[in-house]
């Protein structure tokens, strides 16, 4: 698979600036990272977290929903809890970077993925028990909200691929600092 496929079927949210980062595994990549550059000129950033077993993980971010997304209340005190300076950015970054070469999935990861820091603290809470459902994440607040995400990501990905395999162009389908969905 292509970097853009796999960029497209995994982080199709992050490229449409709905959401803070996404996670992908590039273990099926079949080629060079391509079109990286052109991604960053529309305000993505990649950081490799690991690579294990031949499975590079890639967390594809936008800095300044992430930014806002660590420095939310209820997500800060968990990091810091986790002991994260959620005012540093880049510190962060390298924490869960070192973090991930340790543990298999540190679970302060969901806050950086944008789910609500509600069900990131209810998981950790209940080490992965007693969610009220499964989606994306493990649910422990308010089902409601999380269902409504979860709807906008799955839209938002059947679309990108379908723009995608329609021949649309990465790079097109990436929303750009400038532009508004």
């Amino acid at each position: 698979m292509s970097f853009e496929e796999l960029i497209v079927r995994h982080a199709s949210p992050t490229l449409a600036d709905l959401k803070s980062a996404s996670l992908v595994c590039l273990s099926m990549l079949d080629g060079n990272e391509g079109c990286k550059e052109e991604l960053e000129g529309k305000g993505l950033s990649f950081l490799q977290l690991r690579n294990r077993k031949g499975c590079p993980l890639l967390l594809v971010y936008r800095k300044n929903r992430l930014k806002a997304a660590l420095c939310n209340a209820a997500a800060a005190t968990i990091l810091k809890e986790c002991g994260y300076d959620p005012e540093d950015l880049e510190g962060c970054l390298e924490m869960l970077r070192r973090r991930f070469l340790t543990e298999s999935c540190p679970h302060e990861v969901g806050i950086f993925l944008g789910y609500p820091a509600e069900d990131v603290q209810g998981f950790i809470e209940n080490s992965g028990r007693n969610a009220i459902f499964s989606g994306i994440w493990k649910v422990y607040s308010d089902p409601g909200r999380a269902r409504e995400i979860i709807r906008r990501w799955t839209e938002c990905r059947s679309r990108y691929i379908e723009c995608f395999c329609n021949g649309t162009e990465l790079t097109r389908l990436c929303i750009g600092p400038e532009e508004v969905i």
